[in-house]
């Protein structure tokens, strides 16, 4: 439509941009002149930039050939008037009040067309986000499965159409229970079990393994156990609408992975519960990570109480350096160390037989130490003991030969020195000197009966006795004699007959022995205790007390050894070490509590004896 348009201000020029910009979607317009008379009007110089005819006389303008439409837009009324007036006919004339409207129609026109352009760019953004969630999703190497607030399935991703062989397009917009009812599915759906439903009953996230999952494949019984760990979680779009992404993995491997592992476990602890060994794991800091049940027993620390304490907190501080620089040595060692560790714990020593190795991670790097100990305690005593018997054994042997061998010529000299003596005048000089070769034979004679005490290896002449007989025949013997005048007796019975089997020659020199140890501790002044306890456990005991000046350590230790003596040259050390033999021989112990410059007590302990003759007591053969 050929048009004039009459005033070239800034409305022109914006009806000019909508014709260049092709935006005038109501009328198709074709400027054939622009009227003004200023030629600098902005609508002008739009004008004569786009090629178009300007004119400053208006009639001029009225009279293009083939024109058919004049927009006035001056505002003024006598421009429109005159517009009128000249005008030819059948032109029609757009004034300054229709032009307005026109301009209005088009600015919601156009609009219209932005908002159209914006929701197509809009949807093509959508479509573009779907096409990237949609490859995220199929990305993802779980199963994925997007249903609605009726359990249709909005959306799946491709692990899922390969695990269930099912496709998009035949499952979309379907009942989940429906869809994994299909026959090419393979399996069902438990929907009492299904995640959905708790997921919308708790509000939250819900994760659970079942041994069939409708998002995943069927087990064969060549697959054995099958396992899916499946996941619901529950979102919500702006509008408030519910939908629930389920997803499924496979988890036969981690199942059946943590089956073996805590069946290990198990095996683990019985293992450790069992054993008799004493097995504790400490970290490089010294720290415990674990004790078993021996360990706890002999320590007497619960086995909780180990854990996250060093050696120093559990234990008095002489033990607890022993432990620790055996384990910095097999730390600096690196190899498996073996250690005999010997402490006094709880008043008692003990001695452990303890093996130590590194424990390493899966890098090969040693990370704790382990500790397995065997309590050897008695193990080593009773090895000390047979050490103790088979040298007593071969010293008695010795000790007897000699001693057979002394005895002839000995009694040879005696007899001669009595004759002698019978010979020469009392209060001579060679008398005196007979006097002593006599007393020295005689006491070189005891000696000699000492080491044939000492090696008799015979078995004792047993009888059911009571040990009040024995004390009392013990006591009328040496009662009387010059050496015990200042020593007096404590006897202290307990109640009932107390009654060993056993020699009582031979235990009557025990007690005899012990008595006359007590009074040369004493200094042959003093009080000797001799006292008897009740039949417990099958035995009875007999005490012997002083309270002398006590035996050292270090000399207890050694007391009972043959040819061992504290008296210097007034002892031969025979007296204890036979005590010891014929206690051994009668199946009894002897042991020794002293306290220097406080006293000694020997424990003597005897099998008892109960027959019906036990309130009989057989006496000594005189």
């Amino acid at each position: 439509m050929k048009t004039v348009i009459i005033g070239a201000g800034h409305g022109c020029q914006a009806v000019m941009d909508l014709v260049v910009g092709q935006r005038l979607t109501t009328l198709s317009l074709e400027i054939v002149g622009v009227v003004d008379a200023d030629l600098d009007a902005p609508g002008m110089v739009f004008a004569r930039e786009q090629n178009w005819p300007t004119f400053t006389d208006m009639v001029a303008a009225l009279q293009m050939p083939g024109l058919e439409l004049v927009i006035e837009l001056t505002g003024l009324d006598a421009v429109r008037e005159e517009i009128f007036a000249r005008v030819p006919p059948r032109v029609r004339v757009m004034d300054h009040y229709m032009a307005r409207v026109f301009w209005d129609l088009d600015e919601v026109a156009q609009h219209l067309l932005d908002e159209l352009e914006q929701r197509i760019r809009l949807e093509m953004d959508i479509r573009e986000d779907q096409r990237r969630l949609q490859e995220i999703l199929d990305s993802l190497p779980d199963a994925v499965m997007v249903l609605d607030d009726q359990a249709r399935i909005e959306r799946v991703n491709r692990r899922y159409e390969e695990v269930t062989g099912l496709r998009k397009h035949q499952i979309e917009g379907k009942d989940c229970a429906a869809v994994a009812s299909m026959a090419n599915a393979g399996v069902g759906c438990n929907l009492n079990a299904c995640p959905r439903n708790a997921v919308l009953t708790a509000g939250q996230r819900t994760t659970v393994v079942q041994e069939q999952s409708c998002l995943g494949r069927p087990c064969s019984e060549a697959d054995g156990d099958c396992y899916y760990e499946v996941t619901a979680n529950r979102i919500t779009d702006r509008r408030g609408k519910i939908s629930v992404v389920v997803t499924s993995r496979e988890v036969t491997d981690q199942v059946l992975l943590k089956r073996e592992t805590e069946q290990a476990a198990r095996r683990f602890d019985q293992i450790l519960d069992t054993v008799h060994g004493l097995i504790t794991i400490r970290d490089f800091h010294g720290k415990y990570q674990l004790a078993n049940p021996a360990a706890s027993r002999f320590f007497d620390i619960d086995p909780q109480a180990f854990r996250g304490r060093t050696h120093h907190e559990l234990f008095p501080a002489e033990v607890a350096d022993v432990f620790q620089r055996n384990d910095e040595a097999v730390i600096a060692s690196g190899l498996h160390t073996t250690h005999e560790e010997i402490f006094v714990l709880h008043d008692r020593e003990y001695v452990l037989l303890t093996e130590r190795v590194l424990l390493m991670d899966y890098k090969q790097e040693p990370v704790a130490i382990c500790s397995v100990a065997r309590n050897v305690t008695e193990t080593r005593r009773m090895q000390q003991d047979l050490v103790q018997t088979e040298k007593h054994a071969a010293v008695g042997k010795l000790a007897g030969g000699v001693a057979h061998e002394l005895n002839n010529p000995l009694t040879g000299v005696l007899t001669f020195t009595e004759e002698l003596l019978e010979d020469v005048e009392d209060g001579s000089q060679m008398a005196e000197d007979l006097q002593v070769i006599l007393r020295e034979t005689l006491r070189c004679r005891q000696i000699v009966r000492d080491l044939l005490d000492f090696s008799r290896q015979g078995k004792p002449n047993r009888q059911a006795l009571s040990l009040e007989a024995v004390i009392r025949r013990t006591l009328n013997l040496v009662q009387k004699q010059p050496a015990f005048h200042d020593i007096s007796f404590e006897v202290d019975l307990a109640e009932g007959t107390q009654v060993t089997r056993g020699d009582p020659n031979q235990l009557q020199q025990v007690l005899l022995n012990l008595v006359i140890n007590a009074r040369d501790a004493m200094d042959g002044n003093g009080t000797i205790k001799l006292r008897t306890r009740p039949p417990d456990g099958g035995k009875v005991t007999i005490e012997v007390i002083d309270h002398g000046v006590g035996i050292s350590a270090d000399n207890q230790a050694r007391i009972f050894e043959p040819f061992y003596s504290t008296k210097g040259v007034a002892g031969n050390g025979l007296g204890l070490a036979a005590v010891r033999n014929i206690i051994e021989r009668h199946g009894g112990e002897i042991t020794l509590e002293s306290t220097p410059l406080k006293g000694s007590n020997f424990k003597i302990t005897l099998p008892s004896y109960e027959d019906d003759d036990a309130n009989t007591t057989r006496g000594f053969r005189s």
